[in-house]
């Protein structure tokens, strides 16, 4: 006799067979069950790929839990950068951590391969960066502390990928020298990969060589600070002593002003972001998308499970068990799962390389989404809960104890019984609810695309080319030299013939740059107290340029140069922070200067101009000629401006003549990030489509899929109700009437579905409050718009099976 497993192994082994054989007779209902099930899990499981990737995978770091951020703040603000006393200070904490390293990251060198300059960026670290991030080099040896000291001999590390790239991965790359600006700087050690997530892949690594006396500066606030915790010591501990050093330090130096305070954030919470919330909200999204999937599919088993009622009667008035009926019933769901679950994971792989296609810039870790291990067991899982969702309740209908029942009313030949009806309207009605939540937090991303693409960002971009140019200090030693290389540049460019102005700016727009310290003349303060505003060093002609049009005052022009007095031009946000109800024209403001001696004459004013990105309002910002930056500001920039050309016709077939233009100036100097300003402006709505995007096409899948089950439902009642309706033709009823009792019945579960749809829309919509702009979460438009285009879909699934009824003949319905 063969034991309980193997007799439930051969049991499971037929019922599987018999699976098999009733998906293959009704292949109309296994294709159509099949393509809607694998849409709703490739779908799951391709997000899920994405936010495994970004989000749930671990860093490639020992002991990742213990790499953290330390950050100063203001008023309650996290501040990005911090300052070199707060490095010294910090790392010397005692038992809080095992080390702390400070990077400055996007330096800007020139490489020369051949005869053709190349711009690469490094990032400038302290020695200890790959302890504190628990990594050991590729190959060669790390920065020691010897090698982070002014004055020490020059070395540099490569990255994984640069080393790969220039090098094809030999190990003789290390005591090769590279030159950099003109200077040698001998190769000592290739980073790992893993570091590809704190660094541009293709960048290089110098030691940042800070001295005793950088170590005291408090102004200068440039360094991205990451430790690792001591051993036995939490985030929350290690916060409390942050903030504990950083209110010491406020007090120490009165100067700062007020409201400082101190936190440390775990390394992956500031490398991912609100990425984070992003994705889990599309991984939400999805999820509705696989119930609707899986909805929609129970409706059709469960149709199916009628038509086949008279079968498990027969079966069960022969002898068979209920739970064994109810086992064949969930093995054939299971079977239709694992089918739609392959065919699934075909889709992922698909849908993977599009999401990561159609990503935008600066999410970490992407690229390395696919569909893995993780990916596969989550399949299984999702398979499962299909099988589980899909054949339960089918099951439990088919195995239902009044099979006698069931034979007389398949002898009458009668519609469905009621209990069954409720069930299928019930489902419908859960699918218009999840869709509609869907559509409306789609329509609202939709909105805010709309309203973000016609944001006015406070400059022209079109026919407009920018490219960057640095001088290697080496060879540019004084900034008047600097300057005169750029005055050059500036000239031969604009003689070019297409060219009809052309300027040089330090920052473009949208583009995060340098802030510093403002106040207004006569208004004493602490530089602590100071108004934080972007500054930008730019040339006359900028304005004009990039078609920004001047509120009130003038531009800048040629006598606003180094020896002449110094002059501003300040965004309308500033102006109303400084002289709020006045006018800041012949107003002067003190920017930059420690002494709080020296003062900038406002001589324009501009609007609002969007310098942060397109969905946030536009901060305080002022304007310098480049002729009149600080050496220090100069010195930090690396000498390193963007030039601006406005075209006639297409802005990068310019790019060969500017590069003859540069030439003719210093053949050696490089040029870098050739784009357009409408590329720049493309790519600050490049979050905003991306997420309109996916949630738009599975709001459509949702649609679709609710749309069909809505027509299934109807088509379904108006087969088990031919009996009814040709009786009532019989009687007299008008053909009009035959589709309003159809679709009045059909719509019923369509309207209750979507007043809790609208109800979940106001409660889900929330969670996309930072990701809208120019719409509120819960906007009544949206939701009754999208309300109205349900109904309106519904209504057109509806109307097919309602004229079918009415082609109904009374004679042969009575007689069937």
């Amino acid at each position: 006799m063969p034991s309980f497993t193997a007799a439930t192994f051969d049991q499971l082994r037929k019922d599987t067979s018999f699976a098999l054989r009733q998906l293959r007779r009704a292949r109309s209902f296994s294709i159509a069950a099949i393509a809607t099930l694998s849409i709703g899990i490739g779908a799951t499981v391709a997000v899920f790929s994405l936010v495994e990737a970004v989000v749930l995978r671990p860093l490639p770091f020992a002991n990742a839990d213990r790499v953290v951020n330390p950050h100063p703040m203001r008023d309650g603000v996290l501040v990005p950068w911090s300052s070199n006393l707060e490095f010294a200070t910090w790392r010397a904490l005692p038992g809080v951590f095992d080390g702390v390293a400070a990077m400055i990251q996007g330096n800007a060198f020139t490489v020369l391969h051949g005869e053709t300059p190349e711009v690469v960026t490094a990032t400038r670290v302290s020695a200890d960066f790959l302890h504190v991030f628990g990594v050991n080099p590729e190959v060669g040896r790390g920065f020691s502390t010897g090698d982070d000291q002014p004055g020490a001999a020059h070395v540099v590390m490569l990255s994984h990928v640069r080393w790969m790239k220039d090098y094809n991965g030999q190990r003789s790359a290390i005591g090769q020298y590279l030159q950099l600006d003109g200077e040698s700087y001998s190769i000592i050690g290739v980073t790992p990969a893993s570091l590809d997530v704190v660094n541009a892949p293709d960048a290089l690594w110098v030691p940042l060589a800070l001295s005793s006396t950088d170590l005291t500066d408090f102004r200068s606030r440039q360094l991205r600070l990451t430790g690792r915790l001591a051993p036995g010591i939490t985030v929350e501990q290690a916060s409390a002593a942050i903030n504990a050093s950083e209110i010491a330090l406020s007090k120490q130096f009165p100067m700062w002003g007020k409201g400082f305070s101190g936190t440390v954030k775990p390394y992956t919470d500031d490398l991912i972001g609100n990425f984070r919330a992003r994705l889990f909200i599309l991984l939400g999204a999805v999820g509705f998308v696989f119930l609707i999937a899986s909805v929609n599919v129970a409706n059709l088993v469960l149709a199916r499970a009628t038509t086949r009622t008279q079968e498990m009667a027969v079966r069960a008035a022969l002898g068979a068990e209920r739970r064994r009926l109810i086992a064949q019933m969930l093995t054939e769901s299971a079977v239709l799962s694992f089918v739609a679950g392959v065919v699934g994971i075909l889709l992922a792989y698909a849908l993977v390389s599009g999401l990561v296609a159609a990503s935008p810039p600066g999410v970490p870790r992407i690229e390395q989404a696919r569909v893995d291990g993780w990916a596969l067991l989550v399949t299984i899982v999702v398979s499962l809960l299909c099988s589980i969702i899909v054949g339960l309740i089918p099951a439990l209908r088919a195995a239902s104890p009044r099979m006698q029942q069931a034979l007389r009313d398949g002898a009458r030949g009668s519609g469905e019984s009621r209990a069954r009806g409720l069930w299928r309207s019930a489902l419908v009605a859960t699918e218009v609810a999840l869709a509609m939540t869907l559509l409306t937090g789609a329509g609202l991303l939709i909105k805010t695309a709309w309203a973000v693409n016609h944001v006015d960002a406070g400059f022209d971009s079109s026919h407009a080319m920018t490219a960057q140019i640095l001088l290697p200090p080496k060879r540019y030693t004084t900034m008047p030299a600097g300057v005169q290389a750029y005055r050059a540049i500036r000239d031969n460019v604009a003689h070019i013939t297409g060219v009809q102005s052309v300027a040089l700016t330090s920052t473009l727009p949208l583009v995060v740059g340098i802030r510093a310290g403002v106040g207004a003349e006569g208004k004493p303060m602490t530089d602590g107290e100071r108004l934080l505003a972007s500054v930008n060093m730019i040339s006359p002609e900028y304005f004009s340029t990039m078609k920004i049009r001047m509120r009130t005052g003038r531009d800048f022009s040629a006598r606003d140069v180094g020896n002449s007095p110094l002059v501003a031009v300040i965004n309308e946000a500033l102006a109303k922070r400084l002289w709020p109800g006045e006018s800041a024209i012949g107003k002067r403001m003190e920017a930059m200067d420690p002494s709080h001696q020296h003062f900038l004459e406002v001589v324009g004013v501009i609007p609002g101009l969007r310098d942060v990105s397109l969905d946030q309002a536009p901060t305080p910002e002022f304007y310098i000629p480049y002729e009149q930056a600080p050496a220090r500001l100069w010195s930090g920039l690396q000498g390193s401006l963007v030039l601006v050309a406005r075209t006639i016709g297409e802005p990068l077939s310019m790019e060969r003549n500017i590069r003859k233009a540069i030439d003719a100036v210093d053949p050696s100097l490089p040029i870098a990030a050739v784009s357009t300003l409408d590329a720049l402006v493309s790519a600050s709505r490049a979050t905003a489509r991306f997420n309109t995007l996916l949630l738009s096409v599975l709001g459509a899948i949702a649609l679709v899929l609710a749309s069909v089950g809505v027509y299934g439902v109807i088509a379904y009642s108006v087969s088990q109700r031919t009996r009814e309706i040709g009786l009532r033709m019989a009687l007299g009823a008008t053909p009009m009437a035959i589709v309003r009792l159809v679709v009045q019945r059909g719509l019923t579960p369509i309207g209750f579905g979507a007043v809790v749809g609208a109800g979940l829309s106001v409660m889900t919509t929330r969670l996309l409050r930072d990701q809208l702009y120019g719409v509120a979460p819960g906007d009544p438009m949206t939701i009754v718009s999208i309300a109205a285009l349900l109904l309106l879909v519904s209504l057109v699934a509806a109307l097919v099976p309602a004229r079918r009824a009415v082609g109904v003949s009374p004679v042969i319905a009575l007689a069937g």
